[in-house]
C-alpha cells in the first residue's frame, strides 16, 4: 500500500522487562516480554502512554511488506512487543506491526450517521478520528464517493469500524480489508467480509480458513461481481501473548459476558478482585471503548490488572492559541483552558509539518484543533491536539447548555448567534432559529465564528449528528 502521504489514531506499546532487565513501570508491573495493541499518539521514536520507544533495532511490518517507523503515522493502530527503562519514559521495541483495517474507493457515505462505506465495509468516523492533512476541513463531510482510502481502527460488535485514522490514497493503490470469515465456500473459493465478496481462487491462503476466522485480504481488483479477486489471504492468529507475558490492549468490547469475562477485538479478558476498574460512571458493555493491562495465562487469556474505560467525546475547540503553560501540560484557546496528557495525539499539519510534534513546539498564535471531553472542573482534557494552517474563523463544540435565544453555552463559553447566523440539523439540513433553540438543549452543536471580548460570535451553528 502507498505510504509516501502527510500525517496524521495511539499506538498502544506496553513494554516490559526481563528478571534483572529494565522494569516495568507504565501500569503494567511484571517481568518477561509484552505485547500492546492500540493507536500511535506521537513520534521521537514512538510514544505510547507518555513513553518513548526506540525502533532503531525493531522489526517494522507496514501491511504485510517490510518498512520503517518513519512510515507510521499518529492514530495508526500498531501491534508492539518491547521493554521499558526504569525511568518510566524511555522503551525499546523490538517488533511494531501495522495492517490497515480497510482500503478501497468509498462507495457509499451517511453523513447524518458519521459512516461511510469501502469494500462492503461500514466505517464509523467520531470525535476520536484522525484525518489525513488533506482532508480540508478534517470532517468525514470533506469525503466524496470515489475517494481512495485507507482506514485505521476498531472493530466494534457488529464487524463494523471505528475509525481512529482515515488516510487518502492515490488512484490505482491496492485494495485490502480486514474481518471475520463468513459464508466459506470451499468449492467456489469463495467467502463473505460482511458485504464483500472475495474470491480466493487465485491463491492459496495463509492458514487454514474457516468460518470465524479473521483474515487479511489484498487484492488490486474487483471482478465482474463485485468481489474482490485475492491476490493473499492471510489468518490472523491474534495478540500472540503466551503465559506470563503482560498484555496492553485498547479497543471496544465486542463480546460481553460479565464485569469479568469479556472479548475486544478478538482477545478473551478476565479480571479478578485484584482488577482496578478506572470507569468514571461507564457501564462495561459491547462497543464501551476500554484500556486493559494484564497478565497473559497458558490459555491465552489476558488477565486484567486494570480496566479502563475511554470513551469518545465529541468536544472540540479550533482557534489561535492564546497561552501555552508547560509547566501544567496546559494552553488556552478561545478562553478554554485545554489540558493535555502523556495520553494526548499530537501532530503538525501546518506548513511546519513537524513529525517530532509536541506541546513544547505550540506557540502563542499557533491555529490549532483540540478534542477531547471537559472535565467536571471546566476547560477540556484533549485527547488530540493537532496544530493546523491558520483560517480565518474559529470553532467551537460541546454540549449546549443556558440556551436561550439568542445564545447558548459550549465549554464554558457563552455564543451569541446574529440575525446573519445560519442554522442547520444534524442532516445538514437548513433550520430557522427558533427551530434550532428548540431543539439545541443538550444536544452536541458546533458552531462557527469569532471570539471578542469572551463571546463568540457565530455566523454558523450546526446540531451534530
Amino acid at each position: 500500500m502507498k505510504r509516501d502521504f502527510t500525517t496524521i489514531v495511539a499506538a498502544a506499546v506496553l513494554l516490559l522487562a526481563s528478571c534483572g532487565g529494565p522494569t516495568q513501570l507504565g501500569g503494567i508491573q511484571g517481568s518477561g516480554s509484552g505485547v500492546a495493541y492500540g493507536p500511535i499518539t506521537g513520534f521521537g521514536s514512538i510514544f505510547v502512554n507518555g513513553v518513548e520507544y526506540a525502533t532503531s533495532n525493531a522489526q517494522i511490518r507496514i501491511d504485510d511488506q517490510p518498512g520503517a517507523e518513519s512510515q507510521l503515522l499518529v492514530g495508526e493502530v500498531v501491534t508492539v512487543t518491547g521493554s521499558v527503562n526504569s525511568d518510566g519514559k524511555t522503551g525499546t521495541a523490538t517488533q511494531v506491526t501495522f495492517s490497515s483495517d480497510v482500503a478501497g474507493p468509498i462507495t457509499g457515505i451517511d453523513i447524518a450517521g458519521a459512516t461511510f462505506v469501502v469494500l462492503g465495509q461500514t466505517v464509523h468516523v467520531s470525535g476520536s478520528t484522525l484525518f489525513d492533512g488533506n482532508i480540508q476541513p478534517a470532517s468525514i463531510t470533506t469525503l466524496q464517493v470515489g475517494n481512495i482510502v485507507e482506514v485505521s481502527g476498531f472493530p466494534n460488535t457488529a464487524g463494523e469500524i471505528v475509525a481512529s485514522r482515515v488516510q487518502l490514497e492515490a488512484a490505482g493503490s491496492a485494495l485490502a480489508v480486514k474481518g471475520i470469515v463468513q459464508s466459506l465456500d470451499m468449492t467456489a473459493h469463495t467467502f463473505h467480509v460482511n458485504t464483500l465478496i472475495v474470491d480466493y481462487s487465485a491463491i492459496t491462503p495463509m492458514g487454514s480458513l474457516a468460518n470465524g476466522v479473521t483474515v487479511k485480504v489484498s487484492g488490486t481488483m474487483l471482478n465482474a461481481a463485485g468481489a474482490l479477486v485475492a491476490t493473499r489471504v492471510d489468518v490472523l492468529q491474534g495478540f500472540g501473548g503466551t503465559a506470563n507475558e503482560q498484555g496492553e490492549i485498547e479497543g471496544l468490547i465486542t463480546t460481553f459476558t460479565s464485569n469479568s469475562d469479556f472479548v475486544i477485538n478478538g482477545q478473551r479478558v478476565t479480571t479478578d478482585a485484584n482488577t482496578q476498574f478506572m470507569l468514571d460512571g461507564v457501564t462495561l458493555a459491547v462497543n464501551v471503548p476500554v484500556d486493559v493491562e494484564g497478565t497473559f495465562d497458558a490459555s491465552g487469556v489476558l488477565v486484567a490488572t486494570s480496566v479502563q474505560a475511554t470513551p469518545d467525546d465529541a468536544s472540540l475547540v479550533r482557534g489561535l492559541v492564546e497561552n501555552v503553560n508547560a509547566a501544567s501540560n496546559t494552553l488556552t484557546v478561545l478562553g478554554v483552558t485545554i489540558t493535555t496528557s502523556s495520553a494526548t495525539e499530537f501532530e503538525d499539519k501546518s506548513n511546519q509539518q513537524m513529525r517530532l510534534f509536541k506541546l513544547s513546539d505550540v506557540h502563542t498564535n499557533d491555529y490549532v484543533e483540540a478534542r477531547g471531553a471537559p472535565p467536571q472542573t471546566g476547560g477540556l482534557n484533549a485527547n488530540i491536539l493537532v496544530r493546523d494552517i491558520p483560517e480565518s474563523h474559529s470553532h467551537l463544540q460541546g454540549t449546549a447548555s443556558n440556551v436561550v435565544s439568542p445564545n447558548l453555552t459550549l465549554l464554558g463559553i457563552t455564543v451569541a448567534t446574529t440575525l446573519a447566523t445560519q442554522f442547520s440539523g444534524p442532516d445538514g439540513g437548513t433550520l430557522s432559529a427558533a427551530a434550532f433553540f428548540s431543539q439545541a438543549p443538550n444536544k452536541i452543536v458546533k458552531v462557527r465564528g469569532t471570539l471578542f471580548a469572551g463571546v463568540f460570535t457565530a455566523d454558523q451553528a450546526q446540531i451534530e449528528p
